[in-house]
């Protein structure tokens, strides 16, 4: 029994992945403001998950360059992504992704609905 209890405070560090704080984002939400945050987790998840017609893709962070929300249709919302590779293309996601990060003051949270689009960059040190 107290092997189990020298335990639980393990498990309950799993719940949330760390956020990565190299990773910078620029954000402008769908009201015109503009955020600077660092790292972030969507969905509880150090990744983004889009998809194109019947295939889902779970993608990095630092493979992105930068997501435009293109519009809302029902429970999707259309993005726009672009890679650092240079490609970039359309997918959709839910609108209720929903995403935590970190700022100068604080946590903060959004919605992928309420973003305008999205500037990934990565911390060299």
């Amino acid at each position: 029994m107290r092997r189990l209890l020298f335990l639980i405070p393990f498990v309950l560090s799993m719940g949330e992945p760390v956020k990565d704080q190299k990773l910078r984002i620029e954000l402008e939400d769908k009201s015109g403001l503009k955020h600077s945050f660092r790292g972030l987790v969507c969905n509880g998840r150090s990744i983004i998950k889009v998809r194109e017609g019947n295939v889902d893709y779970s993608l990095d962070f630092h493979s992105i360059r930068s997501l435009e929300v293109l519009g809302q249709d029902g429970q999707q919302v259309r993005v726009k992504l672009s890679f650092r590779n240079g490609a970039s293309k359309e997918y959709s996601m839910p609108a209720t992704t929903y995403c935590k990060t970190d700022s100068h003051i604080g946590e903060a949270s959004f919605y992928i609905k309420d973003v305008k689009t999205i500037i990934f960059n990565t911390e060299e040190k």
